[in-house]
C-alpha cells in the first residue's frame, strides 16, 4: 500500500491569488485543476517530493508555481475553453483551437524548479540525465 502524497497546494492558496471566495461549480473546478495540476507537476520533476522533505526546494516556490498555474486553467475555464477574445458592443467572439492542456507551467517556472536551477557551470550548463 503506497502512502498518500503530501498536498502542496489547496483551495485557500487558489483563492487567496485570486482575491475571491470560489463557491459551487468554480470552487469544483479549482479542486479539479488543483489536483490535475498537483499530479502534472510531479510527473515533471520526478524528484519535487523528496527535494522539498530534504528542503532542497522551497515550498514557497512549489505553491506558487502551482497557483499560477491553476489561476491561468480556471481563467481559461471562465472566459471559454476556445474563445479567444470577445470585443462589444457589437458581439464579435473569435475562437481559437482547443488549448492542448488546461494546466501548463511556464519554462521560466519549470527551469526555477528544477534540480539544478542556480548552479551554473560557467560558460555553459551540464544536466545529468538532459531531463528537468
Amino acid at each position: 500500500m503506497t502512502t498518500p502524497l503530501p498536498t502542496l497546494v489547496d483551495r485557500s492558496d487558489v483563492e487567496a491569488r485570486l482575491g475571491e471566495t470560489l463557491e459551487g461549480p468554480d470552487a469544483l473546478q479549482a479542486d479539479s485543476l488543483i489536483e490535475f495540476a498537483q499530479v502534472k507537476l510531479r510527473a515533471l520533476l520526478p524528484s519535487l517530493d523528496a527535494r522539498l522533505s530534504a528542503g532542497g526546494l522551497d515550498q514557497v516556490l512549489v505553491r506558487g508555481t502551482l497557483v499560477s498555474a491553476i489561476c491561468r486553467g480556471l481563467d481559461v475555464m471562465r472566459v471559454g475553453l476556445r474563445v479567444r477574445s470577445e470585443a462589444y458592443p457589437e458581439v464579435t467572439t473569435t475562437y481559437a483551437d482547443a488549448p492542448g492542456d488546461l494546466i501548463a507551467f511556464t519554462d521560466d517556472e519549470l527551469s526555477a524548479l528544477a534540480p539544478s536551477a542556480g548552479i551554473s557551470g560557467g560558460a555553459f550548463t551540464i544536466r545529468p540525465g538532459g531531463g528537468l
